[in-house]
């Protein structure tokens, strides 16, 4: 699996030698011959945002049009001058360069220097050499592999790295409580994964019938099936690749340190986006396989809001916060009104059984027959939803 170094190496890469095709679909054709008759104007030049970003780790970033030299101080009351487009490609360009060299710079001293060297905070989408400081720790990321039928829990004294990757883990719930640059699951199945507070950006690919639940800055889905998202993110969630059947939901559960992780590394509570899913690319209909793109493409699949009246709260068990105690006593993220007034109704529905059940009119012999009864049905639940495992897991930990 490659290193947090080479993947942002490769990603940088991929933005360099595609970028000026990206230029020419963004930019503007005006009056003129050559290559200055394209053009970019402020709005669009901030479109270049959803690939770049600026900023220090745990800031909300420098919006794109204040870093670059172009519309920083521009009227707002005036319309900006647009600005050639080769100018633009040329600047982001000699940007990524010089984030290319840092990271090279960086790993360099890993391999041949003291194992206590320190790792700069360099994001793969931060092409830009003033934002990236020094950060003691992580070198490198934490995996999480082939877990199978159990549950599995880190929290942050746990984790030395700033980045985890969950790989091919099946039949299995996995806690992550901790803050977090970076997450990756991939090839899971049949799981449920909570992810602390991350950061800069978390990736789900090529998994199966998994519920993610996950508050972070921005979220990427790349060919998954049958996979439902409990969001609490601060930019859209992208959707790319081959997808299909996903949901996506607001996020649903916390745990006692969750607000402190989430300031950390930079969450607003207060801003989610997960109802705002963004579907890139295309796929072919007859091919799950990535090609270019032809005539039987069609759009990406993206992601159905789950029906309110299938929501429901996840609880993280209290025995994991004996470590440290923090503030966080609810879902830091308010729900939409849907999704609580069917939460609320649900509650009244389950308050009102349990009225019922207490007013009935039997006997004590007859009460303790139900009571027993009721027992027996929800420990049958338990071995059939196979949640009987996280209790002998979970314990025995």
């Amino acid at each position: 699996v490659p290193s947090q170094a080479d993947e942002e190496t490769h990603q940088l890469s991929y933005l360099q030698k595609h970028l000026a095709n990206i230029v020419s679909l963004l930019a503007e054709p005006v009056e003129g011959e050559g290559e200055e008759s394209l053009v970019f104007t402020m709005e669009r030049f901030e479109h270049l945002g959803l690939l770049i970003q600026f900023g220090d780790k745990g800031s909300e970033g420098i919006p794109l049009n204040q870093a670059a030299p172009f519309f920083a101080n521009s009227d707002p009351d005036m319309p900006a001058v647009p600005v050639p487009a080769t100018q633009v490609h040329d600047w982001i360009l000699q940007n990524i360069s010089s984030s290319l060299e840092i990271i090279s710079e960086r790993v360099s001293p890993k391999e041949n220097g003291p194992a206590n060297s320190t790792d700069p905070d360099v994001a793969m989408t931060e092409a830009s050499p003033a934002s990236i400081k020094s950060s003691p720790g992580g070198r490198g990321a934490c995996f999480i592999e082939g877990i199978s039928k159990s549950s599995f829990v880190k929290q942050a004294s746990d984790l030395k790295g700033s980045s985890v990757k969950v790989l091919n883990c099946h039949d299995s719930v996995i806690y992550i409580l901790s803050p977090l640059k970076y997450a990756t699951i991939y090839g899971c199945s049949d799981a449920t994964i909570v992810l602390g507070a991350v950061g800069k950006a978390v990736r789900i690919e090529h998994c199966e019938r998994v519920h993610v639940i996950a508050a972070a800055k921005r979220v990427c889905i790349a060919s998954c099936r049958e996979c439902v998202f409990f969001l609490g993110v601060n930019q859209r969630p992208l959707i790319v690749g081959d997808n299909h059947k996903l949901q996506v939901a607001p996020y649903n559960t916390f745990y006692s340190q969750l607000e402190e992780h989430m300031t950390e590394v930079g969450i607003e509570a207060t801003i989610n986006k997960w109802d705002e899913p963004l579907a890139l690319g295309m796929v072919d209909p007859h091919d799950s396989l990535s090609h270019p793109a032809g005539v039987s493409d069609a759009q990406a699949e993206s992601a159905a809001r789950l029906d309110p009246d299938q929501f429901t709260n996840f609880l993280i068990p209290n025995w994991f916060d004996s470590e440290s105690v923090g503030s966080t006593k609810d879902n830091p993220f308010p729900l939409p009104d849907t999704y609580m007034t069917s939460q609320q109704r649900n509650h009244k529905s389950l308050g009102e059984i349990k009225q019922m059940l207490r007013e009935v009119p039997l006997e004590e012999n007859r009460k303790r027959e139900l009571s027993s009864a009721l027992h027996v049905f929800f420990k049958d639940w338990l071995y059939a939803s196979g949640n009987i495992r996280q209790l002998y897991c979970l314990q025995g930990d």
